[in-house]
């Protein structure tokens, strides 16, 4: 009866009791958001970002794309944050523009206002630092925040290099390995120029691997195939998603050469053939205009994007198991036959010495066991003849 009494009363205390909590509640966080635009300051070596919240700042920020994490310096003071974002440290993608004379930084800062967690209530700012280099040698600097573009003059030409989710998608950020994406080159005030890519690069932390040579012509058609010239101001190729092992964090980098016209009225494109890959002298002395792609984060797990088109995997795992019964297939070639016959008889041979160890184990195991008894029994009728 003393238990059930103690249940009674701890009940009446629940109920009855007051500043007794019976349910513990549920912690909860304040819902929180960015107040307004962020204050992007450029400098000549870093990018200084100074964003304000509705309340106290209690989650985390974080440079995204970058290879090493720890680059920036962050400081959260209440509702107050600011971020230092070193260019070198960072690796910070940079591209070079031509109307006007300059350099465009861009950098990605993700705002995460849980913790642990992402969710639904994060932010992610994109932001671009123009330096422009005056005629007089000195240079200035302006930041340009998300989504404005940079700073273009609309008599000179422009260019710009993509890698497209689709032909016709968004621009690719995290992908993986075998995943289909489009590479798309496009120009504007050209004029009656045609545009050719020459040497890209892929950039991967400190090292580059050169995938279009100085001719335009793919270095490795397995995975980068031969562009394809749409038109005098767009090139484009759909390539399968590939990366270099020691980063997950890369980069393409081209340059975009404008050429004049054929007499023809065409446009010269490209010649890739084994016999007549040279590249063209006189085609250096026509501008070109450097451009590189957007950072891309390339996962190594495997990753199918489409039911009706087998994606070639990164790394292959080759699983035989012996067959249970016997299938009739479709006439093959002899040597897929023949493959077919030994790949069986190891799989017999291996039943066999599997069948052998079993009965060996089993037989080892009766003659032990008859051992043991035949020494118990022994013991036995000693210890009775002795008494």
């Amino acid at each position: 009866m003393n238990w059930r009494f103690s249940m009674l009363l701890l009940l009446l205390l629940c109920f009855d009791g007051p500043g007794i909590k019976c349910q513990e509640e549920e912690e909860t966080l304040p819902r929180n958001e960015v107040l307004g635009e962020p204050t992007v300051s450029c400098a000549a070596d870093a990018i200084y970002v100074k964003l304000r919240t509705k309340s106290t700042f209690l989650g985390h920020v974080d440079v995204k794309y970058t290879p090493d994490k720890s680059c920036f310096q962050s400081l959260v003071t209440n509702n107050q944050i600011e971020i230092l974002i070193p260019h070198e440290e960072c690796m910070v993608p940079r591209r070079r523009s031509l109307h006007p004379t300059g350099v465009i930084l861009e950098v990605s800062l993700s705002v995460s206002f849980h913790p642990e967690f992402t969710t639904v209530d994060d932010r992610i700012f994109n932001m671009q630092c123009f330096h422009q280099k005056k005629s007089n040698g000195s240079s200035s600097s302006l930041a340009i925040g998300s989504p404005q573009p940079p700073p273009t003059d609309t008599k000179g030409p422009s260019c710009s290099y993509e890698v497209l989710t689709s032909p016709e998608g968004s621009p690719a950020g995290r992908l993986a390995l075998g995943q289909n994406v489009y590479h798309s080159w496009q120009c504007q005030n050209v004029y009656e120029s045609c545009i050719m890519i020459e040497s890209c690069q892929l950039v991967g932390g400190e090292e580059t691997h050169e995938v279009i040579d100085s001719s335009g012509c793919s270095k490795h058609e397995s995975i980068m195939p031969q562009l394809e010239y749409h038109n005098r101001t767009h090139v484009g190729a759909s390539v399968k998603v590939f990366g270099v092992s020691h980063t997950s964090i890369v980069y393409f980098a081209c340059q975009v050469r404008l050429h004049p016209q054929l007499p023809t009225g065409e446009c010269p494109k490209p010649k890739c053939d084994l016999m007549r890959r040279k590249r063209d002298e006189s085609s250096s002395q026509f501008p070109s205009i450097d451009v590189r792609s957007q950072n891309l984060e390339i996962s190594q797990l495997i990753n199918v994007t489409s039911s009706t088109e087998s994606q070639i995997p990164s790394e292959s795992v080759i699983q035989h198991t012996c067959p249970d019964i016997h299938v009739e297939s479709a006439p093959a070639e002899e040597a897929s036959e023949s493959k077919l016959i030994e790949e069986k008889k190891i799989c017999a041979d291996f039943r066999s010495v599997l069948i052998v160890s079993i009965l060996l184990t089993m037989a080892l195991i009766i003659i032990t066991t008859t051992i043991v008894v035949l020494i118990v029994r022994r013991q036995k009728y000693e210890i009775a003849s002795m008494s």
